[in-house]
């Protein structure tokens, strides 16, 4: 009878979260000094001392690594149902101050720029961070309809304007910081908004 014991399987390369690091990060660096049109994949490389098999077999294009880095910025966008909508919008505006609290103001123009030279990479973006925030709110109001704290006819685009709108205006168009003050303000003014636009039957 054969005694022989099948030898145990090599486990598969581990993912290096220190390789995703510096790779985000020489990213970043190179994106706002470079641009996204002057940028390389080979300055990446250079930059963050990996691998080219390394970074390829995490991101396989510039579009790709780009917004990845960009999303390394800021918290994810998640769903919280309190049970009412003033629950809800406050904690998905909680969620979004997280988000945009993060700055990186030698990025802005880099980005601002590439959004308008290529149509793709805006896409990618839109595809990242604003349809996500807009399943969210969608499943916020929907739950709001069925609890008869809103009516019809009110549009996830319209309503995320009024939760995000003022926390991007305070930051990106004021340059201050978001204070739990102006926080709960803003939460209050969302509410009365999207309440007075969508009366509840």
């Amino acid at each position: 009878m054969d005694t022989a014991t099948a030898a145990p399987a090599r486990p598969g390369r581990q993912r290096s979260e220190a390789a995703d690091q510096a790779i985000l990060s020489a990213t970043l660096d190179l994106l706002a000094l470079d641009g996204y049109g002057g940028m390389t994949m080979a300055a990446v490389i250079a930059r963050s001392g990996v691998s080219s098999a390394t970074l390829y077999r995490r991101w396989q294009t510039k579009q790709e690594l780009v917004v990845a880095a960009l999303a390394s910025l800021h918290a994810e966008i998640v769903d919280v149902d309190t049970g009412s909508l003033p629950g809800d919008v406050a904690a998905l505006a909680r969620s979004v101050a997280d988000a945009v609290a993060v700055r990186r103001d030698d990025l802005s123009e880099a980005v601002t720029l590439a959004l308008r030279r290529y149509p793709e990479f805006s896409e990618a973006l839109q595809e990242k961070f604003q349809r996500p925030r807009l399943a969210v709110i969608a499943q916020v109001l929907d739950r709001a309809r069925e609890r008869n704290e809103l009516g019809p006819g009110l549009s996830p685009q319209v309503a995320m304007s009024f939760v995000a709108g003022p926390l991007h205006h305070r930051v990106y168009g004021l340059g201050e910081t978001i204070t739990p003050a102006f926080l709960k303000a803003a939460i209050t003014g969302a509410v009365a908004a999207l309440t007075a636009l969508a009366p509840p039957p």
